[in-house]
């Protein structure tokens, strides 16, 4: 499985806990700079973890309707892999 996190500087102990959760690769886009408004999400990604508190939202909306036009789960998050989301 493939994964995409979008958000977050550093990722920390993430990687870990996807492998755990079967994770094969783990790709991360911090959404930093006006360049990831451009980014498609890759074909091989299987699922979608979006950290909404570091993020804008047209690149938040971006996220979300590429990967609903393409079947991909999103899972929202708001500071890391154990909150709630909200």
């Amino acid at each position: 499985m493939t994964v995409l996190v979008v958000g977050a500087d550093r990722l920390g102990n993430i990687p870990t806990r996807l492998q755990e959760e079967g994770a094969e690769e783990i790709i991360h886009w911090t959404g930093r700079r006006k360049y990831f408004l451009n980014k498609t999400i890759p074909k091989k990604v299987d699922k979608v973890i979006i950290f909404w508190d570091f993020l804008n939202h047209n690149l938040m909306n971006n996220i979300k309707q590429q990967a609903k036009a393409a079947g991909v789960p999103v899972v929202f998050k708001k500071r890391s892999l154990v909150c709630k989301a909200g």
